[in-house]
């Protein structure tokens, strides 16, 4: 019996062949956007440097696969990169919504 090829997207360790369906394409061009406006909001606050370091890490499957599906790409460096750039940069609005900044006062009533 001749021997069966597999392709390599079947075999990857990376492959999203969990049955798992891919996001919606706006959920695809989102992500990516919000990595663009958090790198751009860490080099406005000085914290990106222009060099990188070569690290090495053990990251799940399942998350890795995710991961590669919202951002839409497979090069494990650009997801690693958005990954800390969203850690370090969280969303601006998720800070001023989880605040205590702009909230009305106690005693506000509004007039009908």
């Amino acid at each position: 019996m001749p021997a069966r090829r597999t392709s390599r997207r079947a075999t990857s360790t990376h492959s999203s062949g969990s049955g798992q369906q891919k996001p919606p394409k706006r959920a695809r061009r989102i992500a990516p956007a919000q990595v663009h406006e958090a790198l751009c909001r860490l080099k406005a606050r000085g914290i990106l440097t222009g060099r990188a370091d070569k690290i090495s890490a053990r990251i799940d499957h399942g998350l890795l696969a995710a991961a590669e599906r919202k951002l839409g790409s497979r090069n494990t460096t650009e997801i690693v990169q958005a990954a800390l750039a969203a850690f370090v940069a969280p969303d601006p609005f998720v800070e001023w919504f989880l605040s205590d900044k702009d909230r009305l006062p106690a005693d506000f009533e509004l007039a009908i």
